[in-house]
């Protein structure tokens, strides 16, 4: 088939596909006239074809809903075992290669030209993939009124400079919520996504429970199972605030440069989680990635840095793996983040974080 771009091989999982050969280059990558393909985020689909291989409710029915390539909803088929495909995209150039690729990889699906919203109207899935170009709020509302009930949905989210604080005023516009720049601001800004999902499922009648949520390259990434009721007023949705410490306190919503709403509870289900294993067609990255989350899995909210601590302590930061047995060995527990190469999750209090970091500081506080 011939196409109005040069095209390429590439292996991504179990699938083979044939995608735009154009310039890329790590990150984001550009958007352009050609159906876009971006191999940094096969670690996305690496830890996404896990968990729909193992979802609760085994879907039948799937819709890559802003497909490109079609390489996500393929590996859907090859990877997690899914019988009846449906593709996306609003260009014809996309629809032409997901049926080229299709055909590439012995699988049949349904394959939609045409604005993802109007096909939600028309027809209804037990798990749909929202991964657009920037931010997935313009779909949300469609996609959780259509949804069923159990039903499962991804969504990416590719605008993480806004949800990390660096564009606050991007954030409050389009997740209504106020982010804060600091360490912890990828995972504050997950949480927000993740609290902006809950909040337009609520306003349909429905509940969205985080299987599996994560942060990685340029992007954000949740699973959440769909689900009918409202939720009772608990402590999922918060409001906090970043103390001169570092130390994240829960606040009242109407108190200043309050950050929040955000979800607070946790960012996955960890038994789901820890029930996922690598694949013959994980790449070590996902593999290393599903590995961390599972040690964090049910740790509580907000994780702490050797970089931060030193900072205030003015101390040379110990290893981080001498830090993470001190905790231990205190009683608590306490493990590495993905959010950041150097922070650690606990459960254990401000005094007692500070007491194993000195214990470990190689040559102990500083004068300054």
């Amino acid at each position: 088939m011939d196409f109005p771009f040069p095209v390429t091989e590439v292996v991504e999982g179990r699938a083979r596909l044939l995608v735009p050969d154009v310039p890329r280059r790590k990150g984001p990558g550009t958007k352009g006239p050609w159906p876009f393909y971006n191999p940094t985020m096969a670690v996305n689909r690496d830890l996404s074809a896990l968990a729909l291989a193992r979802w609760p409710v085994k879907p039948a029915r799937v819709l890559d809903g802003l497909a490109a390539t079609g390489a996500w909803g393929i590996r859907m088929g090859l990877e997690a075992g899914v019988p009846d495909l449906g593709f996306a995209d609003l260009s014809p150039d996309a629809a032409a290669l997901i049926r080229a690729n299709l055909e590439r990889n012995g699988l049949r699906g349904e394959v939609f030209h045409g604005d993802l919203r109007k096909r939600l109207s028309e027809s209804p899935y037990d798990y749909l993939d929202i991964d657009p170009f920037g931010p997935p709020t313009p779909f949300l509302g469609h996609a959780l009124h259509a949804a069923r009930t159990p039903s499962g949905i991804g969504i990416t989210a590719t605008d993480t400079a806004p949800l990390a604080g660096t564009y606050p005023t991007a954030c409050q516009r389009r997740y209504v919520a106020h982010p804060l720049r600091c360490e912890q601001g990828h995972e504050i800004g997950l949480r927000i996504l993740l609290g902006y999902v809950e909040r337009v499922a609520q306003a349909h009648g429905k509940l969205a429970k985080p299987l599996l949520a994560f942060s990685a390259e340029h992007f954000f990434r949740i699973h959440v199972l769909v689900l009918d009721g409202l939720r009772e007023a608990g402590p999922e949705a918060g409001y906090y605030l970043r103390d001169r410490e570092g130390v994240f306190q829960r606040v009242d919503p109407r108190v200043h440069d309050a950050i929040g709403p955000l979800w607070t509870g946790p960012l996955g289900d960890s038994g789901f989680i820890r029930s996922l294993s690598p694949s013959d067609w994980t790449s070590p990255a996902g593999a290393r990635l599903l590995d961390a989350l599972q040690h964090e899995a049910d740790l509580p909210p907000f994780f702490v840095t050797t970089d931060e601590l030193a900072r205030r302590l003015r101390a040379s930061p110990p290893r981080l793996g001498r830090f993470l047995d001190a905790l231990r060995a205190l009683g608590f527990r306490a493990e590495r983040t993905h959010f950041h190469p150097r922070g650690v999750k606990t459960d254990a209090p401000h005094e007692d974080v500070l007491r194993a970091f000195l214990e470990t500081a190689p040559s102990g506080p500083t004068g300054g």
